[in-house]
């Protein structure tokens, strides 16, 4: 084989390797030093996925990476954010420089600003894009988001399902869920009119509407044998009932639940009749109402237990009066205070806090997080899980 040939098919080779090597779609802006460094701090914000391409997490992220970047990266002059990749393999001083530690680091760098900060949550969609639209500010509340906004938005008005509240949520009462993969076209396709049954159905309390990710939360998938995307199940109970065959239009999805109400009329009067009066609620709660402009110095010292809810949420309703009874058996005591905070009045510090699915129940010691509650929601239950922490804290 003569010299030239052997180049030839070394470069081919290296052509190869590097493509293979090259984890994420031609959407996401591959960037080195010199783009880099030319781009960041510019009149568009930036979110950078530094990356090595035989890293596993990498591997996994690369379907969210690229929806993200179908997303926004348009070719527009009113383009909101970048996304980009930098592979440490290649640009190590780079790394280097922006102090990269492991892989993935997803850094977001605001408009004009050549300092980053380091997104620290969960890696799927739903994380990245509200973490996302509070940089861009343009997070609205739920109850106020309008159809005609859900698919420019993003924003999730269905109920967000993950394997830590899956059981919490689904095995009381009726439940309409959605078993999808972010990188799923036909989830993608009917991602708009399943956010549109969700704000149509807010004010039914009889039904819940939601959406769990498959690939994000693998054991509850795999409880319910879902082998395709998107899955839809009508489950009553905790038990599946019904996979759904229809239309995936929001007039085919309102024609299947008002079927299945009636079919199930049963279940929501004996759910109806289990629920506490709003004024008997209300008359004598003791619960410690929490708001960001008291909630640090409120938990500064000795433990606080935090339920956050939404008022139009059908499972914070249920969870109100067992809630002001655990008050009622810590009112006296000087350790630990039961408390809440309205997310529909203080959806910042809900924000901060991670909150995506109602209610979520926060144990706090000295103004540090230290604990969620996912456990069963009764009385008992939630006593025995906070006597066990006062107690350990004594040993």
């Amino acid at each position: 084989m003569s010299f030239a040939n052997t180049v030839v098919i070394l470069g081919l080779y290296l052509f190869n390797f590097c493509k293979c090597n090259d984890l994420y779609s031609d959407r996401v802006l591959n960037y080195d030093e010199e783009t880099f460094k030319k781009n960041i701090g510019g009149s568009v914000p930036h979110f950078v996925n530094f990356y090595a391409p035989w890293c596993g997490y990498c591997k996994r992220l690369k379907p969210v990476w690229d929806e993200l970047a179908e997303k926004y990266n348009v070719d527009s002059t009113v383009q909101k954010l970048a996304i980009a990749k930098v592979d440490c393999t290649s640009d190590t001083p780079l790394c280097a420089e922006e102090n990269i530690s492991g892989y993935p680091s997803l850094i977001y760098y605001p408009a004009n600003e050549m300092k980053g900060e380091k997104y620290q949550g969960k890696r799927d969609l739903t994380g990245l894009e509200d973490f996302i639209y509070n940089h861009l500010g343009r997070k609205e509340k739920q109850p106020k988001v309008s159809s005609s906004k859900l698919a420019s938005t993003a924003e999730s008005v269905a109920f967000v399902l993950n394997d830590e509240n899956f059981h919490n949520t689904i095995d009381k009462g009726l439940h309409f869920v959605k078993f999808y993969a972010p990188w799923c076209g036909h989830c993608m396709k009917m991602a708009h009119a399943w956010e549109e049954l969700a704000e149509f159905s807010q004010n039914d309390k009889s039904v819940t509407i939601s959406k769990i990710d498959c690939p994000a939360n693998k054991k509850s998938c795999a409880e319910f044998d879902i082998k395709g995307f998107p899955t839809l199940l009508w489950i009553v109970n905790g038990k599946k009932i019904q996979k759904y065959q229809g239309g995936r239009n929001l007039m085919d999805f309102k024609r299947f639940i008002a079927d299945m109400k009636a079919a199930h009329k049963d279940e929501i009067e004996s759910e109806e009749e289990e629920k506490v009066p709003e004024e008997t609620e209300k008359s004598d709660n003791i619960v410690v109402e929490l708001s960001g402009a008291n909630f640090d110095s409120a938990i500064a010292k000795d433990f606080s237990f935090v339920k956050f809810y939404m008022p139009w949420c059908g499972h914070s309703k249920r969870l109100a009066p067992v809630w002001n009874e655990l008050a009622k058996k810590f009112v006296r005591s000087t350790e630990i205070k039961i408390a809440e905070v309205d997310c529909n009045q203080d959806e910042e510090l809900c924000q901060k806090y991670k909150v995506v699915g109602y209610p979520t129940m926060l144990l706090f010691r000295n103004g540090e997080h230290v604990t969620e509650y996912v456990g069963p929601r009764k009385l008992e239950d939630l006593h025995n899980f906070l006597q066990d922490y006062l107690v350990h804290s004594e040993l």
